[in-house]
Protein backbone atom coordinates (compact mmCIF):
# COMPACT_ATOMS: atom_id res chain seq x y z
CA UNK A 1 0.00 0.00 0.00
CA UNK A 2 2.60 2.49 1.00
CA UNK A 3 4.68 1.34 -2.39
CA UNK A 4 1.70 2.72 -3.83
CA UNK A 5 1.25 5.82 -2.47
CA UNK A 6 4.35 6.66 -2.77
CA UNK A 7 4.78 5.24 -6.80
CA UNK A 8 1.29 7.57 -7.14
CA UNK A 9 2.94 10.49 -5.44
CA UNK A 10 5.90 10.64 -7.47
CA UNK A 11 3.75 10.21 -10.76
CA UNK A 12 0.91 12.77 -9.91
CA UNK A 13 3.86 15.76 -9.52
CA UNK A 14 4.04 16.32 -13.04
CA UNK A 15 0.13 17.00 -12.96
CA UNK A 16 1.02 19.36 -9.85
CA UNK A 17 3.45 21.21 -11.67
CA UNK A 18 0.94 21.22 -14.60
CA UNK A 19 -2.29 22.04 -12.45
CA UNK A 20 -0.03 24.78 -10.50
CA UNK A 21 1.16 26.25 -13.88
CA UNK A 22 -2.60 26.40 -15.03
CA UNK A 23 -3.51 28.10 -11.21
CA UNK A 24 -0.99 30.81 -12.26
CA UNK A 25 -2.70 31.89 -15.49
CA UNK A 26 -6.39 31.52 -14.04
CA UNK A 27 -7.19 35.25 -12.59
CA UNK A 28 -9.36 33.49 -10.10
CA UNK A 29 -9.25 29.56 -10.08
CA UNK A 30 -12.51 28.00 -8.92
CA UNK A 31 -13.06 24.93 -7.21
CA UNK A 32 -14.70 24.11 -10.78
CA UNK A 33 -11.54 24.33 -12.35
CA UNK A 34 -9.52 22.76 -9.84
CA UNK A 35 -12.26 19.72 -10.18
CA UNK A 36 -11.63 19.78 -13.81
CA UNK A 37 -8.27 19.73 -14.10
CA UNK A 38 -7.76 16.74 -11.06
CA UNK A 39 -10.83 14.88 -13.40
CA UNK A 40 -9.15 15.70 -16.09
CA UNK A 41 -5.62 14.64 -15.02
CA UNK A 42 -6.19 12.05 -12.51
CA UNK A 43 -8.27 10.05 -15.15
CA UNK A 44 -5.15 9.88 -17.81
CA UNK A 45 -2.88 8.88 -15.06
CA UNK A 46 -4.83 6.08 -13.93
CA UNK A 47 -5.46 5.20 -17.37
CA UNK A 48 -1.95 4.70 -18.24
CA UNK A 49 -1.20 3.20 -15.76
CA UNK A 50 -3.91 0.89 -16.36
CA UNK A 51 -2.54 0.05 -19.77
CA UNK A 52 1.36 -0.06 -18.48
CA UNK A 53 0.26 -2.45 -16.11
CA UNK A 54 -1.66 -4.88 -18.34
CA UNK A 55 0.82 -5.24 -21.04
CA UNK A 56 3.13 -5.87 -17.69
CA UNK A 57 1.02 -8.41 -16.70
CA UNK A 58 1.48 -9.86 -19.68
CA UNK A 59 4.97 -10.13 -19.81
CA UNK A 60 5.00 -11.26 -16.59
CA UNK A 61 4.99 -14.88 -16.99
CA UNK A 62 7.55 -15.45 -19.64
CA UNK A 63 10.89 -17.15 -17.99
CA UNK A 64 13.10 -14.58 -18.63
CA UNK A 65 11.42 -12.00 -17.07
CA UNK A 66 10.63 -13.51 -14.10
CA UNK A 67 14.85 -13.31 -13.63
CA UNK A 68 15.15 -9.64 -14.62
CA UNK A 69 11.66 -8.17 -13.42
CA UNK A 70 13.46 -6.21 -10.65
CA UNK A 71 15.95 -4.95 -12.53
CA UNK A 72 13.40 -4.23 -15.28
CA UNK A 73 11.52 -2.28 -12.82
CA UNK A 74 14.51 -0.27 -11.49
CA UNK A 75 15.55 0.90 -14.77
CA UNK A 76 12.35 2.36 -16.09
CA UNK A 77 11.88 4.22 -12.39
CA UNK A 78 15.19 5.42 -12.17
CA UNK A 79 14.71 5.99 -16.05
CA UNK A 80 11.64 8.36 -15.44
CA UNK A 81 13.12 9.58 -12.73
CA UNK A 82 16.04 11.11 -14.16
CA UNK A 83 13.87 12.10 -16.90
CA UNK A 84 11.26 13.74 -14.93
CA UNK A 85 14.71 15.70 -12.45
CA UNK A 86 16.22 16.51 -16.39
CA UNK A 87 13.47 18.29 -17.42
CA UNK A 88 13.10 20.57 -14.34
CA UNK A 89 16.49 21.33 -14.65
CA UNK A 90 16.82 21.80 -18.43
CA UNK A 91 13.70 25.20 -17.84
CA UNK A 92 11.02 22.22 -19.45
CA UNK A 93 7.78 23.00 -18.03
CA UNK A 94 4.52 22.06 -18.66
CA UNK A 95 2.96 24.34 -21.67
CA UNK A 96 -0.40 26.25 -20.78
CA UNK A 97 -3.39 26.65 -22.15
CA UNK A 98 -7.14 27.57 -21.21
CA UNK A 99 -8.62 24.82 -19.38
CA UNK A 100 -10.70 23.48 -22.11
CA UNK A 101 -11.80 20.11 -21.51
CA UNK A 102 -9.34 19.41 -25.16
CA UNK A 103 -6.20 21.35 -23.92
CA UNK A 104 -6.92 19.41 -20.15
CA UNK A 105 -7.02 16.23 -21.77
CA UNK A 106 -3.66 17.29 -23.59
CA UNK A 107 -1.74 18.06 -20.58
CA UNK A 108 -2.97 14.80 -19.07
CA UNK A 109 -1.04 12.79 -21.71
CA UNK A 110 1.87 14.66 -21.35
CA UNK A 111 2.11 14.32 -17.52
CA UNK A 112 0.98 10.63 -18.08
CA UNK A 113 2.63 8.70 -20.33
CA UNK A 114 5.56 8.14 -17.43
CA UNK A 115 2.72 6.71 -15.80
CA UNK A 116 2.81 4.33 -18.39
CA UNK A 117 6.28 3.11 -18.52
CA UNK A 118 6.02 2.96 -14.44
CA UNK A 119 2.97 0.76 -15.07
CA UNK A 120 4.68 -1.91 -17.18
CA UNK A 121 7.29 -2.05 -14.20
CA UNK A 122 4.35 -2.43 -11.54
CA UNK A 123 2.49 -5.43 -13.99
CA UNK A 124 5.89 -7.16 -14.65
CA UNK A 125 6.29 -7.19 -10.50
CA UNK A 126 2.27 -8.36 -10.15
CA UNK A 127 0.51 -5.53 -7.95
CA UNK A 128 -3.08 -5.33 -7.24
CA UNK A 129 -4.06 -3.22 -10.37
CA UNK A 130 -7.57 -2.23 -9.24
CA UNK A 131 -6.21 -0.59 -6.16
CA UNK A 132 -3.06 0.27 -7.70
CA UNK A 133 -4.76 2.43 -10.42
CA UNK A 134 -7.15 3.38 -8.19
CA UNK A 135 -4.79 5.15 -5.77
CA UNK A 136 -2.74 6.80 -8.94
CA UNK A 137 -6.02 8.34 -9.86
CA UNK A 138 -6.93 9.89 -6.50
CA UNK A 139 -3.97 11.04 -5.99
CA UNK A 140 -3.49 12.75 -9.06
CA UNK A 141 -6.71 14.54 -8.55
CA UNK A 142 -5.98 15.51 -5.34
CA UNK A 143 -2.25 16.64 -6.13
CA UNK A 144 -3.98 18.44 -9.41
CA UNK A 145 -6.60 20.17 -7.65
CA UNK A 146 -4.96 21.56 -4.63
CA UNK A 147 -2.18 22.56 -7.58
CA UNK A 148 -4.69 24.61 -9.42
CA UNK A 149 -6.03 26.87 -6.59
CA UNK A 150 -2.49 26.94 -4.97
CA UNK A 151 -1.14 27.47 -8.52
CA UNK A 152 -1.72 31.73 -8.04
CA UNK A 153 0.13 31.68 -4.55
CA UNK A 154 3.06 29.50 -5.24
CA UNK A 155 4.15 31.00 -8.63
CA UNK A 156 6.00 29.21 -10.68
CA UNK A 157 9.26 28.24 -9.56
CA UNK A 158 7.77 25.87 -7.12
CA UNK A 159 6.94 23.60 -9.64
CA UNK A 160 10.07 22.43 -10.73
CA UNK A 161 11.23 22.05 -7.26
CA UNK A 162 8.58 20.03 -7.12
CA UNK A 163 9.46 18.19 -10.08
CA UNK A 164 13.04 17.11 -8.79
CA UNK A 165 11.24 15.92 -5.64
CA UNK A 166 9.24 13.74 -7.76
CA UNK A 167 12.12 12.36 -9.49
CA UNK A 168 14.04 11.19 -6.79
CA UNK A 169 11.24 9.74 -5.31
CA UNK A 170 10.79 7.77 -8.23
CA UNK A 171 14.39 6.90 -8.84
CA UNK A 172 14.42 5.70 -5.26
CA UNK A 173 11.41 3.42 -5.51
CA UNK A 174 12.94 1.81 -7.88
CA UNK A 175 16.27 1.61 -5.88
CA UNK A 176 14.39 0.15 -3.19
CA UNK A 177 12.67 -2.19 -5.52
CA UNK A 178 15.94 -3.57 -6.64
CA UNK A 179 17.10 -3.71 -2.79
CA UNK A 180 14.50 -5.62 -1.63
CA UNK A 181 14.88 -8.34 -4.37
CA UNK A 182 18.20 -9.02 -4.30
CA UNK A 183 18.17 -8.84 -0.37
CA UNK A 184 15.49 -11.95 -0.56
Amino acid sequence: MWTGLSVAAGLSVDSLAAAMATGVVLRRPRMRDAARVGTAFGLCQAGFALGGLLAGLALAHLPLLEAWDHWIAFVLLLFVGGQMIAGALNGESAEVAPPSWLALLMMGVGTSIDAGVVGVGMGITEVEIVATVAIIGAVTFGFSFVGVLCGRCVGRRTGTCAQVVGGLGLAAIGIHVLAAHLAS
